[in-house]
């Protein structure tokens, strides 16, 4: 059974998501703000190996998915 589709109600809901992606765009630039100095790595390349980078390249972006998913308001 083939079931055909309404191009106009596709291009409604094409519209709606792209809609809705530039929201939650705006909406991530308004309320989050990543610090630049965060991702600062300086000490960590100068005084240790590659294994200490990278575990702490981890957790920092373990804190900052942290940070954006908590409730500080």
């Amino acid at each position: 059974m083939v079931r055909t589709t309404n191009r106009h109600l596709t291009r409604l809901f094409f519209l709606l998501v792209l809609g809705m992606a530039f929201f939650g765009g705006w909406y991530a630039d308004r309320n989050w703000r990543i610090e630049p100095p965060t991702f600062d790595q300086t000490s960590e390349v100068a005084n240790g190996d590659w294994i200490e980078f990278a575990s702490s390249l981890g957790e920092q972006a373990i804190q900052i998915f942290l940070g954006l998913t908590s409730s500080s308001k």
